[in-house]
């Protein structure tokens, strides 16, 4: 899914906004409605087709699944659903952003 990202600083919000849809295996971009793409947006499309996010193995699964969870959660969850495993995402979240956040400050004080 190729989505557009807003920022709006003064609020310290982020909103994400779909454009299209992409079938890496039959190559279909499916565009969302009322949206024409870009030169730019269909640049990133085709090298996303041909290079993938330049992840391998494990890495590249975990990319993956995270991208479909957020897709599930968007688009398909009932609300019931997503009452029920909220907690439970919110907190393997936090563990995640929390491991990232230390093995990059671990990275910056190597390079210093």
């Amino acid at each position: 899914m190729l989505l557009r990202i807003e920022y709006n600083a003064r609020l310290r919000r982020s909103e994400m906004h779909r454009i299209a849809g992409v079938n890496k295996a039959s190559g279909a971009v499916d565009v969302s409605t009322g949206h024409d793409l870009t030169d730019a947006e269909r640049a990133l499309i085709d090298a996303w087709l041909t290079d993938g996010n330049g992840l391998e193995g494990d890495g590249a699964k975990a990319l993956e699944q995270i991208g479909h969870l957020a897709h599930w959660a968007q688009f398909r969850a009932s609300p019931e659903e997503l009452a029920a495993t909220t907690d439970d995402l919110l907190l393997a979240m936090q563990d995640l952003r929390e491991v990232l956040v230390r093995k990059a400050a671990q990275r910056a004080r190597k390079a210093d």
